[in-house]
């Protein structure tokens, strides 16, 4: 398998022509599969952070994340869905320096998780993909560059600290110590959770978005990003 090389020759049938390689790249110093001395780079493409705003955990894929922005430390810019953040990007209401929170996009908050490109993409089509960063408790795929920080868990829905941030609140992410935290006092946090509580852990406006019978039972059970996103029956009981 590993010694089948280019044909140049379209063709359905596997391994019909003759063209091979004349040997397997054994270099682990300069070929393709390196060994860890010689490691294209010192650190895998993803990190998972850890903090207050992220007690289980949240990614982000490294590899898309300019050296200037390791550590990033920013005022809040909070929305509450996916289109609300494309609605302010494009109407240059995020600015540079600004952390952008787009929240109630987990699994249950969704609910599905919906993959958040459309914001990344508008922040880099703005000039800001070096000046900016993004949270979310969505998803992201591959395709996903700058600082864009996802999957954070737990996620708002199940009373996550990302839906305590407030406008204005300054958070800071340090990828090289694995950190993200929302800089508010541990006392504050502890209001603002009380005062979640007794409103309920959603939106603060209605969202048109119409959920089907399907998606409002998988938010009955369904559990955050760091735990797979899939349906805890325990819940039933």
């Amino acid at each position: 398998f590993f010694k089948a090389g280019p044909g140049g020759v379209p063709t359905q049938v596997a391994f019909s022509q003759s063209a091979r390689w004349p040997s397997l790249d054994l270099d682990r110093a300069g070929g393709c599969i390196r060994s860890i001395e010689h490691a294209f780079s010192q650190e895998g493409g993803l990190a998972v952070l850890r903090g207050n705003i992220a007690l289980d955990g949240c990614v982000v894929k490294t590899a898309g994340v300019d050296d200037s922005i390791l550590v990033f430390e920013g005022p809040a810019h909070v929305v509450e869905s996916q289109d609300e953040a494309v609605a302010h990007i494009l109407a240059d209401e995020v600015k540079a320096g600004d952390v952008v929170v787009v929240r109630y996009e987990g699994p249950k908050g969704g609910p599905g998780m919906q993959e958040m490109l459309y914001p990344t993409s508008y922040i880099k089509s703005k000039g800001l993909g070096k000046a900016c960063a993004l949270l979310t408790d969505g998803r992201f795929s591959g395709g996903t560059s700058g600082l864009s920080i996802g999957h954070c868990s737990p996620e708002a829905a199940a009373g996550g600290a990302i839906g305590l941030v407030q406008n204005g609140d300054r958070i800071r992410s340090d990828i090289p110590n694995r950190r993200i935290d929302v800089l508010v006092s541990d006392e504050e946090l502890a209001r603002r959770r009380a005062a979640q509580d007794a409103k309920g852990w959603k939106p603060a406006q209605a969202r048109p978005r119409k959920v089907s019978a399907a998606l409002k039972a998988y938010a009955k059970l369904v559990t955050s990003a760091d735990k797979g996103a899939v349906r805890d029956l325990s819940l039933l009981d």
